[in-house]
Protein backbone atom coordinates (compact mmCIF):
# COMPACT_ATOMS: atom_id res chain seq x y z
CA UNK A 1 0.00 0.00 0.00
CA UNK A 2 1.84 3.34 -1.36
CA UNK A 3 1.86 6.09 1.30
CA UNK A 4 -0.46 9.14 0.32
CA UNK A 5 1.25 12.96 1.11
CA UNK A 6 -0.17 14.27 4.74
CA UNK A 7 -2.95 17.25 4.01
CA UNK A 8 -0.07 19.13 6.37
CA UNK A 9 2.49 18.95 3.84
CA UNK A 10 3.63 22.67 3.31
CA UNK A 11 3.23 24.15 -0.20
CA UNK A 12 5.78 24.28 -2.42
CA UNK A 13 8.22 27.37 -2.77
CA UNK A 14 6.92 28.26 -6.32
CA UNK A 15 3.04 27.89 -4.63
CA UNK A 16 3.65 30.23 -2.20
CA UNK A 17 5.78 32.70 -3.69
CA UNK A 18 2.52 32.73 -6.26
CA UNK A 19 0.29 33.01 -3.19
CA UNK A 20 2.04 35.83 -1.94
CA UNK A 21 2.11 37.65 -4.88
CA UNK A 22 -1.86 37.67 -5.12
CA UNK A 23 -1.80 38.98 -2.03
CA UNK A 24 0.19 41.65 -2.60
CA UNK A 25 -1.92 42.17 -6.04
CA UNK A 26 -5.31 42.34 -3.74
CA UNK A 27 -3.35 44.56 -0.01
CA UNK A 28 -1.64 46.93 -2.50
CA UNK A 29 -4.78 47.88 -4.69
CA UNK A 30 -5.96 49.90 -1.83
CA UNK A 31 -2.55 52.42 -1.54
CA UNK A 32 -2.28 52.34 -4.87
CA UNK A 33 -5.13 54.10 -5.21
CA UNK A 34 -5.19 56.18 -2.41
CA UNK A 35 -2.09 57.61 -4.45
CA UNK A 36 -4.07 59.61 -6.65
CA UNK A 37 -6.16 61.41 -4.26
CA UNK A 38 -2.71 62.37 -2.88
CA UNK A 39 -1.10 63.51 -6.16
CA UNK A 40 -4.37 65.60 -6.44
CA UNK A 41 -3.20 67.36 -3.46
CA UNK A 42 1.12 67.45 -4.49
CA UNK A 43 -0.61 69.17 -8.20
CA UNK A 44 -2.85 71.57 -6.30
CA UNK A 45 0.32 72.45 -3.96
CA UNK A 46 2.85 73.02 -7.38
CA UNK A 47 -0.20 75.15 -8.23
CA UNK A 48 -0.38 77.21 -5.13
CA UNK A 49 3.68 77.53 -5.35
CA UNK A 50 3.22 81.13 -7.20
CA UNK A 51 1.85 82.14 -3.28
CA UNK A 52 3.37 81.72 0.61
CA UNK A 53 0.60 79.19 0.90
CA UNK A 54 2.17 76.91 -1.97
CA UNK A 55 5.44 74.98 -0.55
CA UNK A 56 4.45 74.26 2.56
CA UNK A 57 0.88 72.27 0.85
CA UNK A 58 2.84 70.62 -1.68
CA UNK A 59 5.29 69.99 1.46
CA UNK A 60 2.19 68.32 3.37
CA UNK A 61 0.92 66.57 0.41
CA UNK A 62 4.58 64.71 -0.30
CA UNK A 63 4.80 63.55 3.33
CA UNK A 64 1.03 62.15 2.67
CA UNK A 65 2.46 60.00 -0.66
CA UNK A 66 5.51 59.20 1.11
CA UNK A 67 3.46 57.70 4.09
CA UNK A 68 1.26 56.05 1.19
CA UNK A 69 4.86 54.75 -0.65
CA UNK A 70 6.05 53.64 3.27
CA UNK A 71 3.15 51.26 3.44
CA UNK A 72 3.67 49.76 0.21
CA UNK A 73 7.30 49.25 1.02
CA UNK A 74 6.49 47.25 3.68
CA UNK A 75 3.89 45.04 1.25
CA UNK A 76 6.73 44.68 -0.96
CA UNK A 77 9.13 43.01 1.69
CA UNK A 78 6.81 41.24 3.92
CA UNK A 79 4.65 39.94 0.27
CA UNK A 80 7.38 39.98 -3.04
CA UNK A 81 10.59 39.41 -0.57
CA UNK A 82 11.94 42.67 -1.80
CA UNK A 83 14.25 44.49 0.76
CA UNK A 84 14.09 47.78 -0.37
CA UNK A 85 15.67 50.72 2.76
CA UNK A 86 13.97 53.80 3.52
CA UNK A 87 15.90 56.72 3.01
CA UNK A 88 16.55 59.51 5.56
CA UNK A 89 12.62 61.23 6.43
CA UNK A 90 13.46 64.95 5.73
CA UNK A 91 10.60 67.41 7.96
CA UNK A 92 7.19 67.50 7.26
CA UNK A 93 7.75 70.85 6.03
CA UNK A 94 10.84 70.15 4.13
CA UNK A 95 9.50 67.51 1.87
CA UNK A 96 9.44 69.68 -1.42
CA UNK A 97 13.46 70.10 -1.34
CA UNK A 98 14.21 66.19 -0.68
CA UNK A 99 14.50 64.26 -3.95
CA UNK A 100 13.81 61.13 -2.38
CA UNK A 101 10.70 62.08 -1.63
CA UNK A 102 9.89 63.07 -5.53
CA UNK A 103 10.51 59.56 -5.81
CA UNK A 104 8.25 58.44 -3.88
CA UNK A 105 5.91 60.77 -5.69
CA UNK A 106 6.95 59.37 -9.20
CA UNK A 107 6.64 55.70 -7.73
CA UNK A 108 3.01 56.69 -6.79
CA UNK A 109 2.11 57.79 -9.92
CA UNK A 110 3.28 54.86 -12.09
CA UNK A 111 2.10 52.29 -9.22
CA UNK A 112 -1.82 53.46 -9.73
CA UNK A 113 -2.04 52.01 -12.66
CA UNK A 114 0.06 49.11 -12.33
CA UNK A 115 -1.48 47.67 -9.46
CA UNK A 116 -4.93 48.40 -11.17
CA UNK A 117 -3.62 46.10 -13.55
CA UNK A 118 -1.82 43.98 -11.37
CA UNK A 119 -5.05 42.93 -9.32
CA UNK A 120 -7.03 42.73 -12.21
CA UNK A 121 -4.78 40.60 -13.89
CA UNK A 122 -4.30 38.39 -10.54
CA UNK A 123 -8.09 38.29 -9.56
CA UNK A 124 -10.77 38.98 -12.10
CA UNK A 125 -8.64 37.96 -15.27
CA UNK A 126 -8.24 34.39 -13.44
CA UNK A 127 -11.35 34.27 -12.04
CA UNK A 128 -12.39 34.51 -15.87
CA UNK A 129 -10.47 32.08 -16.76
CA UNK A 130 -11.52 29.23 -14.30
CA UNK A 131 -15.27 29.78 -15.29
CA UNK A 132 -13.93 29.33 -18.72
CA UNK A 133 -11.96 26.21 -18.09
CA UNK A 134 -14.98 24.50 -15.75
CA UNK A 135 -17.11 25.19 -18.55
CA UNK A 136 -17.81 21.89 -19.52
CA UNK A 137 -19.01 21.15 -15.63
CA UNK A 138 -21.37 23.55 -15.59
CA UNK A 139 -22.71 24.78 -18.95
CA UNK A 140 -25.95 22.56 -19.21
CA UNK A 141 -26.91 24.70 -15.68
CA UNK A 142 -27.61 27.50 -17.98
CA UNK A 143 -30.59 27.77 -20.36
CA UNK A 144 -30.61 30.79 -22.38
CA UNK A 145 -32.79 31.11 -25.78
CA UNK A 146 -34.49 27.72 -25.57
CA UNK A 147 -31.06 25.94 -25.32
CA UNK A 148 -28.19 25.03 -22.71
CA UNK A 149 -25.01 27.18 -21.79
CA UNK A 150 -24.00 30.68 -23.04
CA UNK A 151 -24.53 31.95 -26.68
CA UNK A 152 -21.29 33.73 -28.67
CA UNK A 153 -23.33 35.30 -30.54
CA UNK A 154 -26.97 35.58 -31.12
CA UNK A 155 -27.14 32.48 -33.86
CA UNK A 156 -23.99 31.10 -32.23
CA UNK A 157 -24.73 28.60 -28.78
CA UNK A 158 -22.18 27.30 -26.88
CA UNK A 159 -23.86 23.75 -26.32
CA UNK A 160 -22.27 21.08 -28.45
CA UNK A 161 -19.58 19.06 -27.28
CA UNK A 162 -16.82 21.03 -29.67
CA UNK A 163 -18.26 24.17 -28.45
CA UNK A 164 -17.84 23.29 -25.06
CA UNK A 165 -14.45 21.91 -24.79
CA UNK A 166 -13.07 25.44 -27.24
CA UNK A 167 -14.05 27.21 -24.19
CA UNK A 168 -12.52 25.27 -22.23
CA UNK A 169 -9.27 25.47 -24.17
CA UNK A 170 -10.00 29.20 -24.53
CA UNK A 171 -9.65 29.35 -20.36
CA UNK A 172 -6.80 27.62 -20.27
CA UNK A 173 -4.63 30.21 -22.14
CA UNK A 174 -6.24 33.13 -20.56
CA UNK A 175 -5.14 31.63 -17.48
CA UNK A 176 -1.70 31.04 -18.97
CA UNK A 177 -1.55 34.72 -19.87
CA UNK A 178 -2.68 36.18 -16.70
CA UNK A 179 0.40 33.88 -15.01
CA UNK A 180 2.98 35.14 -17.23
CA UNK A 181 1.25 38.45 -17.29
CA UNK A 182 1.43 38.43 -13.39
CA UNK A 183 4.76 37.15 -13.26
CA UNK A 184 5.98 40.33 -15.23
CA UNK A 185 3.81 42.82 -13.55
CA UNK A 186 4.85 42.05 -10.10
CA UNK A 187 9.15 41.90 -11.21
CA UNK A 188 8.13 45.35 -12.53
CA UNK A 189 6.79 46.33 -9.15
CA UNK A 190 9.64 45.17 -7.49
CA UNK A 191 11.63 47.00 -10.06
CA UNK A 192 9.83 50.18 -9.59
CA UNK A 193 10.66 49.71 -5.91
CA UNK A 194 14.34 49.13 -6.27
CA UNK A 195 14.72 52.25 -8.37
CA UNK A 196 12.67 54.59 -6.99
CA UNK A 197 11.92 54.43 -2.95
CA UNK A 198 15.52 52.87 -2.07
CA UNK A 199 17.72 55.73 -1.29
CA UNK A 200 20.28 56.21 -4.18
CA UNK A 201 23.94 55.03 -3.92
CA UNK A 202 24.99 58.15 -2.77
CA UNK A 203 22.98 59.57 -0.52
CA UNK A 204 22.85 56.21 1.20
CA UNK A 205 26.62 56.39 1.38
CA UNK A 206 26.75 59.95 2.69
CA UNK A 207 23.87 59.05 5.27
CA UNK A 208 26.04 56.48 6.43
CA UNK A 209 29.22 58.40 6.26
CA UNK A 210 27.22 60.97 8.43
CA UNK A 211 26.34 58.21 11.25
CA UNK A 212 29.71 56.49 11.27
CA UNK A 213 31.27 60.42 11.90
CA UNK A 214 28.80 60.48 14.66
CA UNK A 215 29.42 57.43 15.99
CA UNK A 216 33.40 58.10 15.76
CA UNK A 217 32.79 61.95 17.32
CA UNK A 218 31.06 60.01 20.31
CA UNK A 219 33.77 57.43 20.68
CA UNK A 220 36.44 59.73 20.80
CA UNK A 221 34.62 61.65 23.52
CA UNK A 222 33.98 58.84 25.74
CA UNK A 223 37.62 58.08 25.44
CA UNK A 224 38.90 61.78 26.16
CA UNK A 225 36.14 61.59 29.21
CA UNK A 226 37.50 58.21 30.08
CA UNK A 227 40.76 59.78 30.12
CA UNK A 228 39.80 62.54 32.14
CA UNK A 229 38.07 60.68 34.59
CA UNK A 230 41.30 58.19 34.99
CA UNK A 231 43.35 60.89 35.90
CA UNK A 232 41.46 62.78 37.71
CA UNK A 233 40.64 59.60 39.99
CA UNK A 234 43.67 57.82 39.83
CA UNK A 235 47.21 59.06 38.72
CA UNK A 236 45.99 63.41 40.01
CA UNK A 237 44.97 61.93 43.31
CA UNK A 238 48.48 59.65 43.41
CA UNK A 239 50.48 62.59 42.44
CA UNK A 240 49.07 65.16 44.79
CA UNK A 241 49.74 62.21 47.85
CA UNK A 242 52.82 62.34 46.69
CA UNK A 243 53.69 65.80 47.19
CA UNK A 244 52.25 66.09 50.22
CA UNK A 245 54.14 63.36 51.80
CA UNK A 246 57.36 64.58 50.56
CA UNK A 247 56.19 67.95 51.74
CA UNK A 248 55.95 66.35 55.26
CA UNK A 249 59.04 64.76 54.78
CA UNK A 250 61.06 68.02 53.51
CA UNK A 251 59.53 69.39 57.00
CA UNK A 252 60.84 67.02 58.96
CA UNK A 253 64.33 67.01 57.73
CA UNK A 254 64.41 70.50 57.99
CA UNK A 255 66.07 71.20 61.65
CA UNK A 256 69.47 71.23 61.52
CA UNK A 257 69.57 67.78 64.06
CA UNK A 258 66.58 66.30 63.38
CA UNK A 259 65.28 63.65 66.43
CA UNK A 260 65.49 59.79 65.74
CA UNK A 261 61.15 60.13 65.99
CA UNK A 262 61.42 62.85 62.89
CA UNK A 263 63.85 60.74 61.03
CA UNK A 264 61.51 57.63 61.25
CA UNK A 265 58.74 59.67 60.19
CA UNK A 266 60.53 61.24 57.04
CA UNK A 267 61.71 57.60 56.20
CA UNK A 268 58.48 56.49 56.51
CA UNK A 269 57.03 59.52 54.23
CA UNK A 270 59.68 58.79 51.99
CA UNK A 271 58.58 55.26 51.78
CA UNK A 272 55.13 55.70 51.47
CA UNK A 273 55.70 58.87 48.56
CA UNK A 274 57.88 55.69 46.63
CA UNK A 275 54.77 53.42 46.54
CA UNK A 276 52.47 56.37 45.24
CA UNK A 277 54.69 57.26 42.85
CA UNK A 278 55.19 53.43 41.41
CA UNK A 279 51.48 53.09 41.90
CA UNK A 280 50.52 56.01 39.56
CA UNK A 281 53.05 55.49 37.19
CA UNK A 282 51.66 51.79 36.13
CA UNK A 283 48.10 53.74 36.02
CA UNK A 284 49.85 56.27 33.77
CA UNK A 285 51.35 52.92 31.63
CA UNK A 286 47.66 51.16 32.14
CA UNK A 287 46.34 54.53 30.31
CA UNK A 288 48.33 54.72 27.90
CA UNK A 289 48.38 51.10 26.57
CA UNK A 290 44.32 51.98 27.14
CA UNK A 291 44.61 54.66 24.66
CA UNK A 292 47.45 52.56 21.90
CA UNK A 293 49.18 49.51 23.37
CA UNK A 294 52.42 49.48 22.76
CA UNK A 295 52.86 45.74 21.72
CA UNK A 296 50.98 46.77 18.54
CA UNK A 297 54.02 48.21 17.48
CA UNK A 298 55.79 45.00 16.57
CA UNK A 299 51.88 43.59 14.61
CA UNK A 300 48.83 42.99 14.90
CA UNK A 301 49.63 39.33 14.75
CA UNK A 302 52.24 39.78 18.47
CA UNK A 303 49.37 41.48 19.77
CA UNK A 304 47.24 39.15 19.44
CA UNK A 305 49.31 36.70 20.99
CA UNK A 306 50.03 38.45 24.01
CA UNK A 307 46.14 38.94 24.54
CA UNK A 308 45.81 35.16 23.84
CA UNK A 309 48.29 34.08 26.73
CA UNK A 310 47.29 36.54 29.22
CA UNK A 311 44.23 35.32 29.07
CA UNK A 312 44.81 32.08 28.69
CA UNK A 313 44.73 29.70 32.26
CA UNK A 314 44.78 25.70 32.95
CA UNK A 315 40.96 25.64 32.84
CA UNK A 316 40.65 28.00 29.85
CA UNK A 317 43.14 27.41 25.94
CA UNK A 318 43.47 29.81 23.57
CA UNK A 319 44.21 28.69 19.92
CA UNK A 320 45.51 31.51 17.84
CA UNK A 321 45.73 31.66 14.05
CA UNK A 322 47.02 34.27 12.00
CA UNK A 323 47.63 34.69 8.65
CA UNK A 324 48.87 38.12 8.50
CA UNK A 325 51.08 39.83 5.95
CA UNK A 326 54.13 41.63 7.04
CA UNK A 327 53.77 44.07 4.53
CA UNK A 328 52.00 45.94 3.57
CA UNK A 329 50.87 46.15 7.48
CA UNK A 330 47.35 47.48 8.15
CA UNK A 331 46.44 50.98 9.05
CA UNK A 332 47.07 51.75 12.15
CA UNK A 333 43.67 52.27 12.91
CA UNK A 334 42.56 48.86 11.59
CA UNK A 335 45.12 47.10 13.97
CA UNK A 336 43.96 49.07 16.96
CA UNK A 337 40.50 48.38 16.61
CA UNK A 338 41.28 44.69 15.28
CA UNK A 339 42.96 44.78 18.79
CA UNK A 340 40.68 46.23 20.85
CA UNK A 341 37.65 43.79 19.64
CA UNK A 342 39.69 40.85 20.32
CA UNK A 343 40.32 41.86 23.81
CA UNK A 344 36.60 42.49 24.53
CA UNK A 345 35.65 39.29 22.68
CA UNK A 346 38.42 37.06 24.36
CA UNK A 347 37.04 39.07 28.15
CA UNK A 348 33.61 38.44 27.24
CA UNK A 349 34.29 34.41 26.75
CA UNK A 350 35.97 34.04 29.68
CA UNK A 351 34.19 36.03 32.29
CA UNK A 352 30.68 35.69 31.03
CA UNK A 353 30.32 32.95 28.54
CA UNK A 354 31.71 30.23 30.63
CA UNK A 355 34.19 29.17 27.84
CA UNK A 356 36.58 26.39 28.17
CA UNK A 357 37.81 26.88 24.52
CA UNK A 358 38.41 29.64 22.35
CA UNK A 359 39.74 29.78 18.76
CA UNK A 360 40.75 33.18 17.54
CA UNK A 361 41.77 33.67 13.60
CA UNK A 362 42.78 36.94 11.44
CA UNK A 363 43.52 36.67 7.75
CA UNK A 364 43.18 38.85 5.03
CA UNK A 365 40.65 38.12 2.47
CA UNK A 366 39.50 39.38 -0.90
CA UNK A 367 43.03 39.68 -2.28
CA UNK A 368 44.32 41.84 0.92
CA UNK A 369 41.19 44.10 0.97
CA UNK A 370 39.33 43.23 3.93
CA UNK A 371 40.99 41.78 7.54
CA UNK A 372 38.77 39.15 9.25
CA UNK A 373 39.10 38.51 12.50
CA UNK A 374 36.94 35.60 14.19
CA UNK A 375 36.71 35.03 17.48
CA UNK A 376 34.81 31.22 18.46
CA UNK A 377 34.00 29.88 22.02
CA UNK A 378 32.28 26.94 23.36
CA UNK A 379 30.42 28.71 26.49
CA UNK A 380 26.74 28.65 27.03
CA UNK A 381 25.89 31.22 24.21
CA UNK A 382 23.13 33.44 24.13
CA UNK A 383 25.13 36.82 23.54
CA UNK A 384 23.68 39.71 21.25
CA UNK A 385 24.30 43.01 20.49
CA UNK A 386 21.95 45.33 22.23
CA UNK A 387 19.97 47.87 20.38
CA UNK A 388 20.86 51.31 21.63
CA UNK A 389 17.87 53.12 23.90
CA UNK A 390 16.77 49.51 25.53
CA UNK A 391 18.75 51.20 29.04
CA UNK A 392 21.51 48.29 28.91
CA UNK A 393 24.87 48.78 28.28
CA UNK A 394 26.40 46.15 25.92
CA UNK A 395 30.32 46.25 25.09
CA UNK A 396 29.32 44.33 21.69
CA UNK A 397 27.02 47.40 20.73
CA UNK A 398 30.28 49.45 21.57
CA UNK A 399 32.12 47.31 19.36
CA UNK A 400 30.02 47.55 16.43
CA UNK A 401 29.92 51.07 16.35
CA UNK A 402 33.63 51.20 16.51
CA UNK A 403 34.18 48.98 13.32
CA UNK A 404 31.49 50.82 11.67
CA UNK A 405 34.30 54.30 11.69
CA UNK A 406 35.92 51.95 9.31
CA UNK A 407 33.03 50.53 7.58
CA UNK A 408 33.58 47.40 9.03
CA UNK A 409 31.22 44.95 10.49
CA UNK A 410 30.38 42.88 13.69
CA UNK A 411 28.32 39.35 12.82
CA UNK A 412 27.37 37.84 15.70
CA UNK A 413 26.21 33.84 15.99
CA UNK A 414 25.40 32.88 19.58
CA UNK A 415 22.56 30.47 19.96
CA UNK A 416 21.43 29.40 23.50
CA UNK A 417 23.93 26.69 24.71
CA UNK A 418 26.67 27.82 22.18
CA UNK A 419 28.72 27.79 20.77
CA UNK A 420 29.43 31.41 20.07
CA UNK A 421 31.25 33.09 16.56
CA UNK A 422 32.02 36.70 16.72
CA UNK A 423 33.31 37.66 12.98
CA UNK A 424 34.88 41.32 12.67
CA UNK A 425 35.68 42.31 8.55
CA UNK A 426 37.66 45.88 8.70
CA UNK A 427 38.47 47.10 4.90
CA UNK A 428 42.05 47.65 4.60
CA UNK A 429 43.34 50.59 2.38
CA UNK A 430 44.25 49.35 -1.12
CA UNK A 431 48.31 48.31 -0.91
CA UNK A 432 49.25 51.39 -3.39
CA UNK A 433 47.90 53.78 -1.04
CA UNK A 434 49.70 55.30 1.70
CA UNK A 435 48.25 55.20 5.28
Amino acid sequence: MTATASDDTPPAPATRKALRAAAYAAAGLVPALLGLPALALVALGAVLCVTRAGIPVLSLALTAVRALTDLQRLLVRGLLGEDVPSPPRPGPLRAAHDGATWRCAAFAVLNAPLGALLFAVHLPVRLYGLALLSYPLWFRAVHQNGHDGLELTGATPLDTWPRVWAVAAAGLLVLVLAEWAARRLTAAVRLLARTLLAPLRLAERVHDLEETRALAVRDAAATLRRIERDLHDGAQVRIVALAMALTRARAALSAPEPSPAEADKARHLLDQSLGNARTALAELRDLVRGIHPPVLDNGLAPALASLSSDIETPALRVDLRTALPKTPRPPEAVETIAYFCAAELLANAARHAGAGHIAVSARTEEDGRMLVLVVEDDGRGGAAVRPAGTGTSSGLRGLAERVRTVDGTLSLDSPAGGPTTATVRLPLAPQGETT
